[in-house]
């Protein structure tokens, strides 16, 4: 990681620490999610206004004109006002890290999880629904996951929550007991 990845993170992080305070304090929490995932969206998706945004000669009063048109009768008064204030700040380069902060302060507050849950084949609905049931009543949280297929685990599951992961995998199992085979060998191994 870069420097001024660092840095950028950094500052997004009190950005989006602010906003989420604000949001709690307004009980908006849930609606400035959706307004800072559209502006972020519309910015990515549209090369004009992304160009005019960023570009350093633009005057900021003349962006924030324009992002009062644009945004204002889509998006709550705070999130409007979030978003004029990054632009006087200059600090709208950063919109993107913010919104993956403030998802993350967002995923907390409502007490979601958002695992990775790895299969070797794909999983049908009555699968997916009995796992996230078992994960939500072991963890007491609301579980959103996000699925992939690696058919080299051969079967089981893999699920990896946050910084953690819980391998139940066909191959780490023959992995494991490959291990203990050779390790308890004695054969001509002294």
């Amino acid at each position: 990681m870069k420097i001024g990845d660092v840095k950028n993170i950094k500052i997004a992080k009190k950005y989006s620490t602010a906003l989420i305070n604000a949001a709690v304090e307004e009980n908006k929490v849930d609606k400035t999610y959706q307004d800072l995932l559209f502006i972020n969206e519309t910015i990515k998706t549209n090369s004009q206004l992304s160009a005019f945004l960023y570009n350093p000669v633009i005057r900021p009063e003349d962006k924030c004109d324009a992002v009062k048109q644009l945004f204002s009768s889509h998006i709550e008064k705070t999130s409007l006002d979030f978003i004029l204030m990054l632009i006087e700040n200059r600090r709208l380069n950063v919109i993107e890290e913010i919104v993956n902060q403030y998802s993350i302060a967002y995923n907390k507050h409502m007490n979601i999880i958002k695992p990775q849950i790895i299969s070797a084949i794909e999983l049908n609905e009555e699968q997916k629904n009995r796992i996230i049931n078992k994960l939500e009543t072991k963890l007491n949280k609301k579980i959103i996951p996000e699925y992939q297929v690696v058919p080299d685990i051969i079967g089981g599951l893999i699920v990896e929550i946050e910084d953690k992961t819980i391998d139940c995998s066909i191959k780490t199992k023959f992995e494991v007991m490959k291990k203990q085979l050779t390790k308890g060998n004695s054969y001509g191994n002294n």
